[in-house]
């Protein structure tokens, strides 16, 4: 391995914890709402907060990563981790909780942008490939969080789950802080991301994106109060995050390696369009086992796609702006999970989980439109130039 890139499995494994440090809590959702007493609303409060914190900081700090200050910003995203999970494991009321789900978005937004943008900057080849193997290991950090939470609960309480996703986030950053990693090209005027937008081919990237995002915000809202509901146990509850994140595991780096072979805004709208059904039929099934499996089959669809679609963003992204533009795509997931976040808790008590999850459905289906609409318009301009 070369001096380059000799920091790239110790950046791999810290993002897998950053994962678990934010996921942790999704599967004690249910059991946190029984113990305190707070409404569904509650639910979808507690997951839209760290959405919500995290669509600020991607906006305001990604694009100092474009600034030479990329290591700092992953040490920080780990450190913030690390005092979120404390904090949830010390917290007694939903506005503890809610102040707890805030720091720990936080630190999502402080080391995934960039992340991707060193993983961009290690050379022009095979860019989807190393996307797609980040956001692999980034997701089977974010299952595995929920694994953790449902199997230590019962034995050991609420707290210690907590307390183990955050040694897991301060072991990510012992073992980064001594390594060296490259630097993504510096933008040398300090600007926000949000210019970025003007270009069709980075507002197509953003809209795939948030297109395989959007239902994230419904699933972490009440998908633990809906296989709760359907009798699921909280061992069950764990496994189904994890039947969704092992096939996105294995199979990212494939769907990264895809989108270079085949094109990126191909593979995205296949894999994209095949997750909207599934999306929709989730609320019309009533068995536990089921959705189980139904969650690994979305997954496998979601590792195509993602990575293609993080790959749409990096290619229309202008040189020195690698942080800035997956820092914006990330800002949109966050807008669209906290928006959809907060709406689910309620949504799931007034229309029940069968229109809840159409409308979750029909969501992802208008975003591809829109992504597909501002892509023929991009190339549309580049053969006018040409």
């Amino acid at each position: 391995m070369s001096q380059r890139t000799a920091g790239w499995y110790p950046l791999l494994l810290a993002a897998a914890s950053v994962g678990i440090a934010n996921s942790v809590v999704f599967s004690l959702l249910s059991n946190l709402q029984d113990k305190y007493h707070f409404s569904d609303a509650g639910l979808g409060l507690i997951a839209g907060s760290g959405f919500a914190v995290g669509l600020v900081g991607q906006v305001l700090l990604a694009p100092y990563a474009d600034r030479g200050h990329s290591k700092r910003l992953l040490i920080a995203g780990l450190g913030t981790a690390v005092l979120g999970s404390i904090l949830f494991a010390l917290a007694g009321s939903l506005l503890t909780l809610v102040l707890a789900r805030m720091v720990v978005g936080l630190s999502n937004s402080l080391f995934m942008p960039a992340s991707r943008a060193i993983a961009i900057s290690i050379s022009d080849d095979d860019i989807p490939k190393r996307l797609g193997t980040l956001s692999g290991v980034e997701l089977a950090g974010f299952v595995t969080g929920p694994v953790v939470g449902g199997m230590l609960v019962g034995p050991f309480g609420l707290r210690t789950p907590f307390l183990v996703a955050g040694a897991f986030a301060l072991a990510g950053a012992l073992m980064l802080a001594p390594r060296t990693l490259p630097e993504p090209p510096m933008d040398e005027e300090h600007r926000l991301a949000f210019d970025l937008l003007k270009l069709p081919s980075i507002r197509a990237g953003v809209f795939m994106c948030v297109a395989l995002f959007l239902p994230v915000g419904f699933y972490d809202a009440t998908l633990d109060r809906y296989l709760t509901d359907l009798g699921g146990s909280d061992k069950l509850i764990g496994m189904s995050f994890l039947a969704y994140g092992i096939p996105f595991a294995l199979l990212a780096t494939t769907g990264g390696r895809l989108a270079s072979q085949k094109g990126a805004m191909r593979v995205a709208v296949w894999g994209t369009l095949l997750v909207a059904p599934i999306t929709m039929g989730y609320g019309f099934i009533h068995v536990p086992l089921i959705i189980v499996g139904v969650s690994a089959i979305e997954g496998s669809l979601q590792a195509l796609a993602v990575p293609a679609s993080q790959a749409l963003v990096a290619a229309g992204a202008p040189i020195g702006r690698a942080a800035a533009a997956q820092g914006l795509a990330g800002a949109s997931n966050l807008l669209v999970a906290a928006v959809t976040a907060y709406a689910a808790g309620g949504l799931y008590g007034a229309v029940g989980p069968e229109w809840m999850f159409l409308i979750a459905g029909t969501g992802v289906a208008g975003f591809v439109l829109m992504s597909i609409s501002q892509y023929r318009l991009a190339v549309a301009q580049q053969h006018a130039v040409s």
